[in-house]
């Protein structure tokens, strides 16, 4: 706890800056790519654009929150009992609980999307897909209760930091703690459910389809398994920080929001721009007469949904 709240806020929204900012020029390019291409001509892949796009928004209002919070803490309640501390441990503010919601629904967005990757690649099997869809229910349940249960909790504020007494809620009470380590937990497991059933999925079609070929899938494994790990790490990181009560975690939570867009569309800027690419591959499998047909279908459907293949883990 020797970090304080306002602290924490001003160095999240350096480190939340700086990300958005790369964000936008990716996006602007993946977008400009996507448009310029005849991709938008593809049901799914016009899917993935749109996802893209609610992305970036959610992104854009996540950080407009937090300058807001920003501004109202250190100007227009900077002589306010408690001072910048006392108003970012608020959890009943209005902006405080409009930032946590955007970030929930960014966060339901993402598992929503690799959830539906995973369901792509295994060839609409809606029974591989059954675990996931019932966390991505739990988490959605959990925030649900965290909800009902922010504006009910308050505590006494701590007076080594304020110096007052004044109550307010407190973001590391138990009664808030078990809702909210819950949602972090499931949504960590979501991820890495259901992206290594897409990783395992391409390594099948790949030990098994392309034994006679020089071209392997293994790349579209790694970057699948790489987005995966990028977002999971960050949740890690930003679990052990929340179940150790440290206000450092603003720092990794406010950082999330510009990270899912930013490895969206990176790899969507890697494989529109040609800079990973398998071309050839489906021509190569759709000819040979060595594989069986149903083999053939399968890997033809990775390469047909190729976007959604590499579809951003979050």
């Amino acid at each position: 706890m020797g970090f304080p709240p306002d602290e924490a806020k001003l160095v999240a929204i350096f480190v939340q800056t700086l990300l958005y900012g790369a964000y936008v020029v990716l996006f602007g390019v993946t977008t400009h790519l996507f448009l310029a291409g005849k991709l938008h001509r593809s049901a799914i892949r016009r899917t993935m654009f749109t996802s893209s796009v609610l992305l970036f928004m959610i992104a854009t209002m996540h950080i407009s929150v937090n300058f807001t919070r920003i501004i109202k803490a250190f100007i227009t309640y900077r002589n306010a009992s408690g001072g910048p501390p006392a108003f970012f441990n608020r959890l009943s503010e209005f902006t405080q609980m409009l930032g946590s919601t955007l970030y929930v629904a960014q966060t339901l967005l993402g598992d929503g999307l690799v959830i539906w990757r995973c369901y792509i690649v295994w060839e609409r099997n809606l029974l591989i897909v059954t675990l996931p869809l019932l966390l991505l229910l739990g988490s959605t349940d959990d925030y649900l209760m965290l909800s009902l249960t922010f504006r009910p909790v308050v505590v006494s504020f701590d007076h080594s930091v304020t110096g007052i007494g004044i109550l307010y809620s407190f973001i590391f009470v138990h009664e808030l703690q078990q809702w909210i380590i819950s949602f972090f937990s499931i949504t960590l497991a979501t991820n890495l459910i259901a992206t290594g059933l897409v990783a395992y999925r391409i390594w099948y079609i790949n030990k098994k389809g392309l034994a006679f070929s020089h071209r392997k899938l293994y790349p579209i494994m790694i970057l699948i398994i790489e987005s995966g790990a990028v977002y999971s790490a960050a949740m890690l990181a930003l679990l052990i920080l929340y179940m150790a009560d440290s206000w450092f975690q603003y720092v990794v939570l406010d950082a999330i929001s510009p990270i899912v867009g930013l490895v969206f569309s990176l790899i969507m800027f890697r494989i529109l721009s040609g800079i990973t690419s398998v071309s050839g591959e489906t021509h190569l499998l759709r000819t040979s007469t060595t594989t069986a047909p149903t083999t053939l279908t399968t890997i033809a459907t990775v390469n047909d949904h190729y976007l959604s293949t590499y579809s951003v883990a979050a």
